[in-house]
């Protein structure tokens, strides 16, 4: 052990901003595994480092090829002559976090007219029955009951579902006077989404950042957004969790059959299961593969992404991709690999919760782990790279972790992590992670204490 380097460190966690908080670090070397510094060992809270745990363990269960699939079918029998179909065309969901996602544009471009394509090409003119969006695949609980209400009408707080679309988001487009504290404007919403009440509690401000909120549970059609948005703004842009992205995919896919000269004379509707026995596949899309998701994934710290691949788990072992029993898989993965799991509480898998609790000694055996995997490639270069990419892009500018650090960042209120990699002074491949809890001050003093804590690292490891 380095008794003088250690001493710098514990200096730089007495810091006046940590002076209220719960704090933990574990670092170690990344050939051997063998321990180089050390905390007591709290159970805290990770924020999203916590994506870690779960895309680690999506790669081992699921493995790097693994691809979610959403299908267009129907029921009933085509009239060959009238091109008609006596029965339901369906939507079956395969709860695909990508579909038309924004970092997979150009994947999923056209799918929907390839879809009207094989309708066509199945000789159907005219649908007597309905549009039906099987969400079977997935059950009930969108969201765990824990995440707080200031999140859950976000974009970055969108529920999993049976069948994802456009991220499960949507955009609210601002106009905001010229003088601060004022009413601001809904100018309109991309996508329009049917049934929706927005109530817009929204005022101009000073400031130039958004801090305006969404308000809405999953499924609600009535949501309020409050807060405020920079002044004299034409069109400033507010993105919000889509009450049924489900529900939302099947009217945009129903105004494309209707462009294309296909008439259907039933309703839109979305059924948990679908019991008919005689349904006839048209078309399969499938989604990237695992080892592609999982860039944007920790690059930007998608949760609706982790969320997936979280109940992907509990599908894989243990037949229900309820969030209990995914929790359970993914405990019970990692305790089958030897890893410390004391203090290991998870509640979801992108770390959104305030309930879940882990061990910086747990993340840093977990990268340790994946680091020998044969998929080790795939995961390490889903870490943003320090100064370059993702949430790391605008930090460690000018220090010797630019470009050197790989990590996953974790910030939720009153939460700062950092888990990952770095090589050394002396050449030596480092895995740390720390956490703190419950600080005081904002949260930029906190980075400057991991910046500080790093910087030691690097130069006094052996």
């Amino acid at each position: 052990m380095f008794c003088h380097a250690q001493d710098k460190i514990n200096n730089i966690f007495s810091n006046k901003i940590l002076h209220t908080a719960s704090y933990a670090y574990y670092v170690a070397d990344a050939s051997t595994g063998e321990l180089l510094s050390e905390s007591p060992q709290l159970s805290l809270v990770p924020a999203s480092t916590m994506k870690i745990v779960t895309t680690a363990a999506a790669l081992e269960i699921l493995g790097p090829d693994f691809r979610f699939r959403t299908a267009i079918a129907y029921t009933g029998t085509v009239s060959a002559k009238a091109g008609i179909l006596a029965g339901d065309l369906i939507i079956r969901g395969g709860c695909d976090p990508t579909f038309y996602s924004e970092c997979f544009k150009d994947h999923y471009r056209g799918t929907f007219e390839n879809w009207v394509d094989s309708i066509k090409k199945a000789g159907i003119k005219k649908i007597k029955g309905n549009l039906v969006v099987d969400v079977s695949a997935m059950d009930d609980s969108t969201i765990p009951g824990d995440w707080i209400w200031e999140d859950i009408g976000n974009y970055y707080g969108t529920g999993v579902s049976g069948m994802s679309y456009e991220d499960n988001s949507y955009e609210i487009h601002f106009r905001s006077p010229a003088q601060a504290g004022k009413p601001t404007d809904v100018v309109y919403k991309e996508p329009e989404i049917e049934g929706l009440n927005l109530e817009n509690q929204v005022v101009s401000s000073n400031v130039e950042t958004d801090s305006a909120f969404v308000y809405g549970a999953p499924h609600s059609y009535q949501q309020v957004v409050k807060g405020a948005i920079p002044k004299n703004q034409s069109n400033f842009i507010v993105r919000a969790a889509t009450p049924d992205p489900a529900f939302t995919a099947a009217v945009e896919f129903r105004k494309i059959l209707l462009r294309r000269g296909i008439v259907i004379e039933g309703k839109t509707i979305k059924r948990k299961q679908y019991k008919s026995e005689h349904i006839t596949a048209l078309a399969v899309k499938y989604s990237p593969k695992l080892g592609e998701i999982i860039v944007p994934l920790n690059h930007r710290s998608i949760n609706l992404f982790a969320e997936h691949l979280l109940r992907e788990l509990g599908r894989a072992k243990k037949g229900d991709p309820s969030l209990k029993s995914s929790t359970q898989a993914l405990s019970e993965f990692w305790q089958s690999k030897g890893i410390y799991l004391d203090g290991f509480f998870p509640s979801d898998g992108s770390g959104l919760s305030h309930s879940n609790n882990i061990c910086p000694r747990t993340l840093v055996e977990i990268l340790d782990y994946i680091n020998k995997s044969n998929y080790k490639d795939y995961f390490y270069n889903s870490l943003p790279i320090a100064g370059e990419s993702g949430t790391l892009r605008n930090s460690f500018h000018g220090s010797p972790l630019e470009n050197n650090l790989r990590a996953k960042t974790g910030t939720i209120n009153r939460v700062k992590s950092l888990a990952g990699f770095f090589t050394n002074s002396n050449g030596r491949k480092v895995i740390f992670a720390v956490i703190v809890n419950n600080f005081s001050g904002p949260v930029t003093g906190v980075k400057m204490v991991f910046d500080q804590f790093l910087k030691e690292l690097f130069y006094t490891l052996p």
